[in-house]
Formats: structure tokens, sequence, C-alpha cells
């Protein structure tokens, strides 16, 4: 009965020797384990192949059938444990899952541990190009067209990527929400400015920009003039019986009509003339200023003594 025991026990103990003996191989300590993963640059839902390397500390390959795990911090390894062939090779394939991003594979056998290169995962906003027609609107108000133009790192139209237009003035047609690139890479929005919201700006022009969510932060803006009609005015220094004139008129003038108030009924179409009086006395001097928006009048009494 002992003996029977005995041996049934003896039994069992070279079962679980031959089981351990059969177990799945790991690398051993003190070798290589490199990983690569091909292409480096995937859409959000692309495919690519990982491939470890596990080799023993003389170079050799393991034993085939050495396990190597597999993971990464975005998107998925299948399988997530591979075995290598008679070369030290394991193959697995790193597929997206919709998420844009900077991915990493890792690869364990044992106490071994490889992180492959960076891969990246879909398409990152690179550069954002605005355009605003007409660049220029009168003060009376006009509407602009806003069209922006997003690529990629590699210089190709990204499509599908969310901008955000945005002006100091006026009202856009998107009531500032977000929008989407089309396929070329294009998103548009029109932007109303009444002469009520240029009445409010001190200066000749606003600002309209876009934004666009990349790795970071993408903006540019363009700046809108406003056609004001001039207000003209002018200074003058006398020299004896000659006048110089200075245009000192604001808002762009692009014409100018002098009269200088002499018997003679002389007139001048410079920015800034000269002439010189007949005689002395006092002349009155007035100044049309014009361009494409308007126009508007200054006079002004001249002293001219000859002395």
């Amino acid at each position: 009965m002992h003996r029977a025991a005995a041996l049934l026990a003896l039994a069992l103990l070279s079962l679980l020797s031959v089981s351990c003996d059969k177990g799945t191989p790991i690398a051993p300590s003190g070798g290589v384990l490199r990983v690569t993963v091909t292409p480096d640059r995937i859409l959000a839902d692309g495919e690519a192949t990982v491939r470890a390397e596990v080799l023993r500390a003389n170079g050799n390959p393991v034993s085939s059938g050495t396990e190597v795990r597999f993971s990464t911090n975005l998107g998925n390894v299948t399988p997530g444990i591979a075995y290598t062939d008679a070369n030290g090779i394991a193959l697995a394939s790193f597929r997206g899952d919709g998420r844009i991003g900077t991915a990493k594979v890792i690869a364990r056998s044992g106490s071994l541990e490889a992180t492959s290169d960076d891969i990246k995962v879909g398409s990152f906003p690179s550069s954002i190009s605005l355009l605003a027609t007409p660049s220029s609107v009168p003060e009376t108000g006009g509407e602009i067209e806003l069209l922006v133009l997003v690529r990629d790192d590699q210089g190709n139209p990204l499509a599908g990527t969310n901008v955000n237009f945005a002006a100091d003035k006026g009202t856009l047609e998107s009531g500032g929400r977000f929008l989407a690139t089309n396929s070329a890479g294009e998103a548009t929005d029109l932007l109303e400015v009444t002469a009520a919201d240029i009445s409010t700006i001190s200066g000749d022009s606003f600002t309209v920009r876009v934004e666009a969510s990349g790795s970071s932060v993408l903006s540019q803006s363009r700046t809108i003039s406003i056609q004001r009609a001039p207000r003209a005015n002018f200074t003058f220094a006398r020299s004896l019986l000659t006048v110089v004139f200075t245009d000192t008129s604001t808002g762009n003038p692009t014409d100018w009509f002098w009269q200088f108030g002499d018997p003679g009924n002389n007139t001048s179409r410079q920015q800034n003339p000269s002439f010189t009086y007949p005689a002395p006395g006092t002349y009155l001097v007035r100044l049309r200023a014009s361009n494409a928006t308007g126009a508007s009048e200054a006079a002004q009494f001249v002293a001219v003594t000859g002395n």
C-alpha cells in the first residue's frame, strides 16, 4: 500500500516536471529586445506592423516560441501576446482607435522591455491661412467673406478640423460656433459690419481672426481697414509773398482741390502746393479733400505781409 502511494507520488512529480519544462519560454536576462512600428504615421483608424526582435546576450535569437507582450498608450495592439519565430522575431498589428495623437508601443519579455519610436496617429493641423475679402469696408458698413485653409504637417489640406472665427466688431454668420473644414481643408464665414459698429471704432481699422486646435492652438488675424470720408485740414508757412501749404487731412484722401482766394482765382490739385500772391493782403484759402467714400472742405484766412 505504501509502495503504491510512493509510486503515484513519483508519477505526479514527473508530470509536473514535464509540464514546467514545456512552459512558455521568456527572454533570458541580459538579452536584447527591440521593437519597431512600420509605418510610423497612420490615419486615425489606420494600421501598422509591430516587429519585436529578441536576442540572447551573445546576439543569437532566443528560442522559437518565446513570449512577447505588447501594450500601447493609444490605439490597440493585436495580439497582445505574440511568440518569436526561429529568428527571434515576434509580429503584431497596431491599429488606431479613431483618436488623434502620438502613440508608443511597449514590448516586454521576461525582464526585458523596449519602447518604439513615436507613431503619429491621425493628422495634426500645422498651419492656417486666413483670407478676408474685401480687406476694407466703408464707414457705412458692409460684408466681409472669411476663408481659412488648414494644412497638416506634410502641407496637405486637412479635412474635419474645427475652426473658430472671431471679430472685434460686427456679427458673424456662424455666431462664433465651431466650423469643420471640408475635404479641401477650407471653412468659410461671413462677417456683417454696420455703420453703428464702425461708429464705436476710434481708429481706422479693426481685426478679424481664426483659431484651430492642433498639437497647440493655431491662430491668424487680418486687419480690416475702414474707408472713412476725409476730414479736410491744412497748415501753412509764409515766406514774403509765397505760402507753402501742407495737407493734414485725415481719412486717407486721394484727391485735393485748393482755391487760393487770390484775384486770379488760381487753384491747384497737388497735395501740398505752394503759391506766390501778387500783393500783401488777407486771402481766404479753401481745401476740398476727397476719396471714394466722400469729401469735406476746410478754409482758413491767410495773411500775407510781404515782409
